[in-house]
C-alpha cells in the first residue's frame, strides 16, 4: 500500500462531492446505521476500541482468512448498500452522480465501497480476500483526525496511514485467500466525520496507468 497525490481532474470530482456533503446537515446519517437489521450484530459503535486492536487481529489470524473477508464489526453508513434506510433523495442522487464519474475516470467495473464514518466510526480488522484485486482508496477527513492501518503479516509489521486533512489516496493490491503472502489485513478509525470511496481494478496494466494518472507517490 502506498499514498499518492491527487491531480486536479480527479480532485475536482472529489471536492465537488465533499463540498456538497459537508456543507449540509449530515448529522442525521448516523441514526440510519443501526436500522439495517442484516448488520445488527456487526455494526456496534462500542466495539471501536476492541475491533481495531492488535489483540482482535491476533484472534482473527487464528482462523481462515475468509472468516474476516468482510469486517465482523464496524460503525459506518454504507452509502450504496444501506440505501433502503437512507431517507435523503438528494444525497443518493449526488452519490450516484459522483460514483458514475469516478467509475468512468478509473475505468473500474464498479464501486467497492462508499462509506460515511461519523465521529467514533471505524471498520474492524478484515482482509477483503473475497474481493481481491488492485485497489484505489479515496478518503476525505476535513479535520484529519483518523487513520488507516495495515498489518503486513509476512513481515509482522504494522503500517499506519494517518488521515490528511481533505482528500487523500492510497493504492495497493488485496490478495485472495489463495495468495497467502498478499492477503491485506487492514482496519480504519476516525474521531471526526470521514468519507471513503474504494474501487477495484482487475487488470494490473490498467491500474498502473491509472495510478500514474492520479498523481505521484508520496514520501
Amino acid at each position: 500500500m502506498k499514498s499518492i497525490s491527487i491531480n486536479g481532474d480527479l480532485l475536482s470530482i472529489l471536492e465537488d462531492y465533499s463540498n456538497f456533503f459537508f456543507n449540509r446537515d449530515y448529522s442525521k446519517l448516523e441514526s440510519y446505521i443501526s436500522e439495517n437489521k442484516r448488520y445488527s450484530k456487526i455494526k456496534i459503535k462500542e466495539k471501536n476500541d476492541e475491533a481495531v486492536s492488535n489483540k482482535y487481529l491476533e484472534t482473527a489470524l487464528l482462523v481462515k482468512p475468509s472468516a474476516y473477508a468482510f469486517p465482523v464489526h464496524s460503525w459506518g453508513l454504507e452509502l450504496v448498500g444501506d440505501r433502503d434506510y437512507i431517507n435523503d433523495p438528494e444525497l443518493i442522487k449526488k452519490c450516484n452522480y459522483t460514483n458514475n464519474k469516478l467509475i468512468n475516470f478509473f475505468g473500474a467495473r464498479g464501486n467497492a465501497l462508499q462509506m460515511y464514518y461519523p465521529p467514533g466510526g471505524y471498520i474492524g480488522w478484515h482482509n477483503n480476500c473475497n474481493a481481491y484485486g488492485y485497489n484505489i482508496i479515496l478518503t476525505c477527513n476535513p479535520e484529519g483526525n483518523g487513520y488507516f492501518k495495515h498489518y503486513d503479516h509476512v513481515n509482522d509489521k504494522y503500517n499506519v496511514f494517518p488521515d490528511e486533512k481533505g482528500w487523500s489516496c492510497k493504492v495497493g493490491y488485496f490478495g485472495s485467500d489463495k495468495q497467502h503472502d498478499q492477503i491485506f489485513w487492514h482496519c480504519a478509525r476516525t474521531q471526526t466525520p470521514r468519507l471513503t470511496f474504494s474501487y477495484i481494478i482487475y487488470d494490473k496494466n490498467v491500474w498502473d496507468d491509472m495510478v500514474d494518472d492520479i498523481g505521484h507517490v508520496k514520501g
